[in-house]
């Protein structure tokens, strides 16, 4: 269904408005409490989170890419572009949720940390929804709408990541936990499946970007683990690389028919 003018510049403004108001929201809360005591411990208790700093950089970048790409749809010479016309009520869903979780991870009572954990998980397959209606690895479009494209890329595998991240975070809070001296083997055998999955998930995207996440993310969990299971770290590290690997590889298979199509003269 084509969509007008008008809802391409409201959901413009929503996609920035959660965008601006997470960072705002969240800020003023951390500033009026030091970081949540029960929020921190299961961040701590949980090996799958990585470093405070890979969220630090994962989220700024997508958050940057997605408003570039919620203004560009908006503007009048992309209306009649058919992948904006079916990426809207994912925009719109997306931040919406986006906005339940903002709401629900700046609470640190029991209910308010499990709502932004399932919310999380919720958010997933929004994102993947809106990776498809963009066509990300499936049709060649022009620049800028490509580079903006990345940022759905990146944050559909950051929200992969951050699904197994909110299912270990989901089981603490139910009290099921690893015993002290298999926490390491099963920390890891979690973290093989997590690479597993997302080498296969870009493999089946046709979309290489999808796995910058995972490689950001097992970095940060060996910086954060080294020195104190060291175990994890070496695992997470090794991981780290394996799926750099398989980015690079992956590229270079899409690559030479993205240049053709950049070549190819236009209709």
């Amino acid at each position: 269904m084509k969509t007008s003018s008008l809802q391409r510049i409201g959901t413009a403004i929503a996609v920035v408005g959660s965008i601006v108001g997470t960072y705002f929201y969240t800020r003023s809360r951390t500033q009026r409490r030091s970081i949540f005591s029960k929020q921190r411990k299961e961040i701590d208790e949980n090996l799958l989170t990585p470093s405070n700093e890979t969220f630090g950089i994962m989220w700024p970048t997508i958050y940057t890419g997605t408003t570039a790409l919620a203004i560009h749809q908006a503007l009048p010479d992309q209306l009649d572009n058919p992948r904006y016309q079916k990426v809207v009520p994912w925009l719109l869903s997306s931040y919406a949720l986006n906005n339940v979780f903002t709401y629900s991870f700046s609470r640190e009572d029991k209910a308010s940390r499990r709502a932004s954990a399932l919310t999380t998980i919720a958010l997933l397959p929004n994102a993947l929804m809106l990776h498809k209606a963009l066509e990300i690895g499936q049709t060649e479009v022009p620049q800028p709408e490509r580079t903006f494209q990345k940022s759905i890329s990146l944050y559909a595998g950051w929200l992969t990541v951050a699904s197994v991240i909110s299912a270990g975070n989901l089981l603490l809070q139910s009290g099921i936990k690893s015993p002290e001296p298999l926490k390491g083997k099963v920390t890891c055998g979690a973290l093989s499946a997590t690479a597993t999955l997302g080498i296969g998930m870009a493999k089946k995207l046709n979309d290489p970007y999808y796995l910058l996440p995972f490689i950001a993310a097992f970095a940060g969990i060996a910086s954060k683990q080294y020195g104190e299971r060291d175990d994890v770290a070496l695992c997470a590290g090794t991981l780290a690389l394996t799926v750099a690997g398989a980015f690079v590889t992956q590229l270079q298979e899409v690559k030479p028919s993205q240049e053709l199509a950049d070549t190819s003269p236009a209709e």
